[in-house]
C-alpha cells in the first residue's frame, strides 16, 4: 500500500473549481497604501448628501404616523400582519428598545438603586463636600477672572440627599402596596372616595374637626396611614347609614347569618336556570296586574253588568270574588309589612327559647317519674323496716323470758344442791 502512493506530492496545491479568486488587499485596506482618512472623506463628503444614519423604522413610525389612520383599522375582523424584522439592521440592535419590565419588578430595581444611591451617600459625605466646595471656588476665581460679576441671585441651600431618598422609598414602599392590594381585589382609593361622599354631610356639620382628618379619604398618599383609623371610619359610616334607634322594634340578627343568606340568594339569583324560572314567573304576574287592573278599572261597569265586565276580562266570577278579596286585605297588609322582617327574626329567636323549654319540660317530667319510683321504694323501705323492729322487739321479749326462766331454774338448783349438802 504504500509503495503505491509513493510518488504523488504530500498536499494538493491545485486551485479547486469551486474556490474564487481572493480580492487584493489594496481594494479592501486602501489606508494601508498611505491615503489619509481625513483626505479621503474630504473627497467623498459632499454638501448636497446627508451622510447621517437614517432613523431606526420604529422610531420614524412613532413620529410620523401620529396622525395617519391605517385603511384597515376599522377592520376588526381582519388579522394584523407581525411586524417586519428583515429590515432591521445589526447596526440598530443596540439602540433597539429594551424590554419590557413588570412594574413590581421596576419598583424591586429602584428601590434597590436607592438604597445603593444612600450608602454611596453615607461612604463619602466629605467627599462630595469637599468636591462642592472646590466647583464653587473655582467659578468664582473664573467669574473673576473673565470680568464676569458675581451673581445677585442667593446661594443655593444645600439639599440633604439622605432625607429625600427616604421620603422617595417611603413613596415606592406606598406604592407598591398600593399594587399588592389592587392585586387582590382591593382598591382603597376608590372606597376611600366613596367614603368621603358618604360621610361629607357629617364632615361639614363640624367646623371643629382639623382639615387633616376631613382629607384623609382624598389624599392617595396617606392610603396607608388611613387603615389605621378604620375603626372610626367605620363607626363614622354606622352613624350616617346605620339603622336608626328610633325603630320601636330591634333587630337582633347576628350579621354573619344575614351574609350568608344574601350569599346563597345571590348564588340562586346568578344560575341561568333560575332566572329563567324567576323572569316565567315575572311574565305570569304581569299577566295577572294586568288583569287586576283592567278589573279594577272596569269595577263600575262591572258593579252594572258585571257579567257583560266579566266576559270582557277574561275573569270568572270565583276569580274576581277572590281579587276582590285580596284588594280588601292590601288596606290591612300595608302597615304590617315592614313589620315581618323583624318579626321572623324574633320568631326565629324564639324558635330556640320554645325548644330549650320543650327540653326542660321533658326533663321535669323524667324528673317527676323519678321521684314517684323513689317515694314506691321509700315506702317498701319503710315496711321493711318495721316488719324488722317487730321481730326485734318479739326477739327481745323472747330472751328476757328466756332469762327470767333460767334465772328460776338457777334459784331452783341452789335450793336442791343446799338440801343435799345438809
Amino acid at each position: 500500500m504504500s509503495s503505491k502512493y509513493f510518488g504523488l506530492p504530500d498536499i494538493d496545491t491545485a486551485q479547486d473549481v469551486f474556490e474564487t479568486a481572493d480580492e487584493p488587499e489594496s481594494a479592501l485596506r486602501p489606508n494601508d497604501l498611505g491615503i489619509d482618512e481625513e483626505e479621503q472623506g474630504s473627497k467623498t463628503i459632499s454638501i448636497d448628501i446627508d451622510a447621517s444614519e437614517l432613523p431606526e423604522r420604529r422610531r420614524a413610525e412613532k413620529v410620523f404616523a401620529r396622525g395617519t389612520r391605517r385603511p384597515d383599522a376599522s377592520l376588526i375582523f381582519r388579522p394584523r400582519l407581525p411586524p417586519l424584522t428583515r429590515h432591521r439592521s445589526c447596526s440598530s440592535s443596540s439602540s433597539d428598545e429594551p424590554l419590557k419590565e413588570t412594574p413590581a419588578a421596576r419598583l424591586r430595581r429602584l428601590k434597590a438603586e436607592l438604597e445603593e444611591v444612600e450608602a454611596e451617600i453615607k461612604a463619602g459625605p466629605s467627599t462630595s463636600s469637599v468636591h462642592e466646595t472646590a466647583v464653587t471656588e473655582s467659578d468664582e476665581v473664573g467669574g473673576a477672572r473673565n470680568g464676569k460679576r458675581k451673581s445677585v441671585l442667593p446661594p443655593r441651600t444645600p439639599v440633604d440627599l439622605v432625607s429625600e431618598l427616604g421620603a422617595l422609598r417611603s413613596k415606592l414602599t406606598a406604592v407598591e402596596m398600593r399594587e399588592k392590594a389592587e392585586s387582590f381585589g382591593v382598591s382603597t382609593l376608590d372606597w376611600n372616595q366613596r367614603l368621603q361622599a358618604i360621610t361629607k354631610p357629617a364632615q361639614d356639620g363640624s367646623d371643629h374637626e382639623p382639615n387633616d382628618q376631613r382629607d384623609v379619604f382624598s389624599e392617595p398618599s396617606n392610603s396607608v396611614n388611613s387603615l389605621s383609623s378604620i375603626d372610626k371610619r367605620l363607626a363614622s359610616l354606622e352613624d350616617t347609614i346605620g339603622p336608626s334607634n328610633s325603630g320601636a322594634i330591634d333587630t337582633s340578627a347576628p350579621l354573619l347569618t344575614t351574609l350568608q343568606k344574601l350569599d346563597h340568594l345571590l348564588i340562586l339569583l346568578t344560575q341561568p336556570r333560575h332566572l329563567d324560572a324567576i323572569s316565567r314567573r315575572v311574565k305570569l304576574l304581569l299577566v295577572d296586574l294586568d288583569r287586576a287592573a283592567a278589573a279594577s278599572r272596569r269595577q263600575p261597569l262591572g258593579s252594572q253588568s258585571p257579567e257583560k265586565g266579566a266576559s270582557s276580562v277574561a275573569l270568572s266570577s270565583a276569580e274576581y270574588e277572590s281579587l276582590q278579596s285580596l284588594f280588601a286585605i292590601l288596606p290591612r297588609l300595608d302597615p304590617l309589612i315592614p313589620i315581618i322582617t323583624p318579626l321572623l327574626a324574633r320568631l326565629k329567636s324564639l324558635s330556640g327559647l320554645h325548644a330549650e323549654a320543650a327540653q326542660t319540660v321533658s326533663t321535669l317530667r323524667a324528673v317527676q317519674e323519678g321521684t314517684k319510683r323513689n317515694g314506691d321504694e321509700v315506702k317498701e323501705l319503710v315496711g321493711v323496716v318495721q316488719g324488722v323492729k317487730g321481730g326485734l322487739e318479739e326477739g327481745a321479749k323472747a330472751v328476757e323470758r328466756n332469762w327470767t326462766g333460767l334465772g328460776d331454774r338457777m334459784k331452783s338448783l341452789e335450793d336442791r344442791i343446799k338440801a343435799l349438802g345438809s
